[in-house]
């Protein structure tokens, strides 16, 4: 193969390249760079001098390493180079292969370049900017989601020894009202000595109405004359509550911008508007889907949008054997295939007038009809959620029931 390539093992802040003209000719010897502009300059001169000699445009090719390896990328994209991301298991194969167990930064440039010829993989294909600035918004709302469920623990961790049972009377504790109540009366003792009157003001910006405010306040009062909080750092205690109270508001304020920032860059794309067709499929799960995908004509196949997802069978044979009990690879994008299984949980879940989504409520029925436990016919419902939103992107037909 007389691709000429730059091959570069990504590390932080340093990296080293490697160019060659052709496979087993190598122009440029592995060496050391920083990420810096000057640094990056000589890389593009270096890719010219490819050029020249070569008559062909070069390619760089990298591992994806994550955050690391992005900026490289994007940069020599936008310097009109085509970038090749390998999986990282591909060059740890061909190093397990070696006789000698040798790793180093040098040998890893030159593996890059030898798993690209011998591999030939297909160059990176670009998303357009809108769908790159829903992922990021995406991606950080599930991380801040998560940091909030961490902190609701903690925060929950307190409340139950300065004012124990006071969970019974909200369903959801961290709501505005309730995080207002208990900023005001952090304590059993502080809640009866209150003005009853000034309590259900507070109250009513639930806007459920007098009377089941009223008793509502009966049921918090009752509540507080049963509880018995540790009497022990009591004011120390009070003091860690309305921080993590001041942590929960700051919490709910950054990820409602987020989702209103995620939903803004959906709104703008038609594929948005498509998955919304399908029962179960709501306004994050749609936009967490477009963001992860992308561009459906990136998978020619809907096996290799499954691969992506993480959804593909980890096959185990050996001889005539062959297991019966084979799991999902979980190779893929794990933020598609949470969208994924959250959107087939939704769809499945019974309404007064049935299941929101029949066709994989009878395809999820079918599968625990055959003895599956409930989860593994979850995640394959969500293989057939995914194989329909394959249907559905490429003919950009509505979805219809089975």
């Amino acid at each position: 193969m007389n691709q000429p390539i730059l091959s570069i093992d990504v590390a932080k802040g340093k990296s080293v390249a490697a160019a060659f003209l052709s496979y087993q000719v190598c122009m440029y010897k592995p060496f050391p760079f920083y990420h810096s502009e000057e640094d990056l300059q000589r890389l593009l001169a270096i890719l010219e001098e490819l050029k020249s000699v070569s008559g062909q445009v070069p390619k760089v090719v990298l591992e994806a390493t994550g955050n690391y390896s992005k900026p490289l990328a994007s940069f020599f994209s936008f310097h009109g180079y085509s970038v090749i991301l390998l999986n990282p298991l591909l060059t740890h194969q061909l190093k397990q292969k070696a006789v000698r167990k040798v790793k180093t930064d040098p040998i890893d440039a030159m593996r890059i370049a030898q798993v690209f010829y011998l591999q030939d993989p297909q160059p990176q294909v670009q998303l357009n900017e809108t769908v790159h600035q829903l992922r990021v918004i995406c991606r950080q709302y599930q991380h801040w989601t998560a940091l909030y469920g961490e902190m609701q623990l903690h925060f929950r961790a307190v409340l139950d020894l300065l004012f124990p049972g006071y969970d019974k009377a909200f369903q959801k504790v961290c709501n505005r009202t309730s995080l207002e109540l208990l900023s005001r009366f952090p304590t059993p003792a502080e809640l009866l000595a209150a003005d009853p009157e000034e309590v259900l003001k507070l109250l009513l910006s639930n806007r459920r109405g007098q009377a089941w405010n009223e008793k509502k306040l009966q049921q918090l009062l009752e509540i507080a004359r049963h509880s018995l909080p540790d009497l022990h750092g009591i004011e120390a205690q009070k003091v860690v509550l309305r921080q993590y109270i001041h942590l929960l508001r700051t919490y709910q304020d950054c990820m409602s911008d987020l989702f209103q920032s995620m939903q803004t860059h959906a709104e703008s794309m038609e594929t948005y508007h498509l998955l919304r067709t399908i029962p179960g499929v709501g306004p994050l799960t749609a936009a967490m889907l477009i963001a992860e995908i992308g561009d459906i004509k990136r998978f020619p196949s809907v096996k290799q949008l499954t691969a992506f997802a993480g959804l593909d069978s980890a096959v185990h044979e050996s001889g005539t054997f062959k297991s019966k009990k084979n799991r999902i690879s979980k190779r893929g994008s794990s933020y598609l295939r949470t969208a994924l299984y959250q959107a087939t949980v939704a769809a499945i879940s019974k309404q007064i007038h049935g299941p929101r989504n029949s066709t994989l409520f009878q395809f999820y029925q079918q599968k625990r009809d055959e003895g599956k436990p409930a989860k593994v016919a979850i995640v394959a419902a969500s293989h057939k959620l995914l194989r329909i939103i394959f249907g559905m992107w490429n003919s950009g037909s509505a979805f219809q029931a089975q």
